[in-house]
């Protein structure tokens, strides 16, 4: 009797630390993922961010606008009164609810920082948040501003921390609250240069679209180099590598043909572009037309194809366009009719490359002695940051393509953060840039070339036709986005930045993840940030 009753105490005891036995994703990350602030941006991991705190509106896998702690919304015909409708029955991660009053102490601190956030159209763009009921606001705009659900989508700053969170000041800048948000986790330990922890929040709304959330912690474990991280997936330490600044392409190549692992690859997410800079003393022929005819000459002489295979390893198509073609498709549809962001045939490239030649050896003739002895002789600057490989390998095929036509190059590797400053202040002929994708690209990456300290402003500083490629991107912005005006006015501006010649598209970024094949659901969207820890499990 008493072996019985022993052997039915150990049975219950195996079945209870099943039934309790914790789901635990490991994820390598190249350093700890911050303070988790919902209005930081220095070392604050987007990806984690994401994951704790919702805005009113999020984006779906394919960069649409859907619901998210609003259930629906109105816009005034005028554009600028958003009401907005609000999530009965949320609470937030230490079980506080969330409603109306959530939203205006989170409005109130966001526009108390308008500085802190000034690359934002929308801070600029907000007179006041008013609440109508328990859940119901109204978001009231100086002006209209067509990006604004793109922004009240994006990962920061209109995310909603518990009003309990917040210093008696409002002012979470200076402070950095306790993390808690609605999302599908919350903040749990962390180790510095070792790991952290995220926790599945208990109190999620959302947990029964997914059929309940499989992971109940998911450790992010600090690994600085690629190969270790590699290592570390191969021996078990690990479960999955994300995102595409986190894996070389040859790491990537070598996983897809091994068993143990599967590879996932998103659609294009942004667009990484050559950036000519208009201000560049090196670059300076003295006549606007002249100018851009230098930059479009410098540009054909790029061979993209041989560039994109040689980087990417045939992973990533070349690019057209600034901004990333499927966004454009589903803005305005076709660009075919102005013959925008088209790509070029064999044939046309080699007239292209012809006819950039021949200009380039007509400097001198044309009285720009100067200028080809720099271009010739002296040499001009690709600057990129120096812990990029990517830039790095295509900053060398490009001198390589320009030294064959006999224009002297030098490589300037710089310091991540010295590199950053240069760029601020427009000391640099040529750079690398990446657009920022769904839900950012393309309006506020545009509204962004309005904004002094970003490399567009900078880039675009002495073309004759800046002064219209800002007042066309203030039209824009105030257009609602399913009109006619709107459309017209988005090609002609696209139009006017192709013909400066200062972007030049190279190839289309994807979004790159190795996981363990015990992983399941897995599936890459096109918002580059989101880790979507909620869709996977084993």
């Amino acid at each position: 009797m008493r072996r019985n009753v022993m052997g039915c105490v150990l049975f219950l005891g195996i079945v209870c630390s099943v039934l309790q036995a914790k789901h635990t994703l490991v994820m390598a990350v190249s350093s700890n993922i911050g303070t988790m602030n919902p209005q930081g941006y220095h070392n604050e991991a987007m990806f984690a961010q994401n994951s704790i705190y919702e805005g009113l509106v999020s984006v779906d896998k394919k960069g649409v606008i859907i619901p998210s702690l609003a259930t629906s919304w109105e816009i005034s015909k005028d554009g600028l009164v958003y009401s907005f409708h609000l999530r009965k029955g949320v609470e937030f991660s230490n079980g506080e609810p969330f409603n109306a009053e959530a939203v205006l102490i989170n409005f109130e601190t966001v526009l108390k920082n308008r500085t802190l956030h000034s690359w934002s159209g929308l801070v600029h763009a907000i007179q006041s948040v008013q609440k109508v009921d328990d859940y119901h606001i109204k978001l009231i705009l100086k002006m209209p501003y067509s990006p604004t659900l793109n922004e009240l989508a994006m990962v920061r700053p209109f995310r909603f921390l518990a009003p309990s969170a917040f210093p008696k000041d409002l002012d979470i800048a200076k402070y950095n609250p306790k993390p808690i948000g609605t999302g599908a986790y919350m903040l749990g330990s962390s180790k510095l240069g070792v790991s952290d922890t995220l926790l599945k929040n208990p109190h999620y709304w959302n947990k029964a679209q997914y059929g309940g959330i499989y992971y109940d912690e998911i450790v992010l474990k600090v690994i600085f180099d690629p190969n270790a991280k590699l290592a570390a997936l191969r021996s078990g330490q690990i479960d999955l590598i994300y995102g595409y600044d986190q894996i070389p392409l040859e790491i990537f190549n070598n996983m897809r043909h091994n068993p143990q692992f599967t590879t996932h690859m998103s659609e294009a997410l942004s667009s990484v572009n050559l950036v000519l800079n208009s201000g560049s003393k090196r670059l300076d022929l003295k006549d606007d037309a002249l100018n851009a005819k230098l930059r479009h000459s410098l540009a054909a002489l790029i061979d993209k194809k041989r560039l994109v295979q040689a980087v990417y390893g045939g992973l990533q198509e070349e690019s057209d366009c600034l901004i990333t073609k499927s966004l454009i498709e589903r803005l305005v549809g076709s660009m075919a009719p102005e013959h925008i962001c088209q790509a070029r045939s064999k044939e046309q490239e080699k007239e292209e490359r012809a006819e950039s030649l021949r200009f380039l050896a007509s400097l001198e003739e044309r009285g720009a002695t100067e200028s080809a002895k720099i271009l010739h002789k002296e040499g001009i600057e690709i600057l990129f940051s120096g812990d990029n490989a990517a830039h790095k390998m295509m900053a060398q095929i490009i001198q390589n393509d320009f030294q064959r036509a006999g224009i002297a190059v030098r490589l300037v590797a710089s310091e991540p953060s010295i590199y950053q400053n240069r760029l601020l202040k427009g000391d640099f002929d040529m750079t690398f840039s990446q657009t920022w994708g769904a839900p950012y690209e393309p309006l506020t990456i545009l509204y962004s070339m309005l904004v002094e300290g970003h490399v567009d402003y900078a880039a675009q500083s002495q073309l004759a036709s800046r002064a219209l490629i800002h007042k066309e991107i203030a039209n824009l912005l105030a257009l609602h986005p399913n009109t006619q005006a709107f459309r017209s006015t988005f090609k002609k501006l696209l139009s006017l930045l192709e013909a400066s010649g200062v972007y030049v598209p190279l190839s289309y970024q994807k979004n790159k993840a190795i996981a363990h094949k015990k992983i399941q659901g897995l599936s890459l969207g096109v918002v580059g940030y989101e880790v979507p820890f909620w869709d996977m499990y084993e």
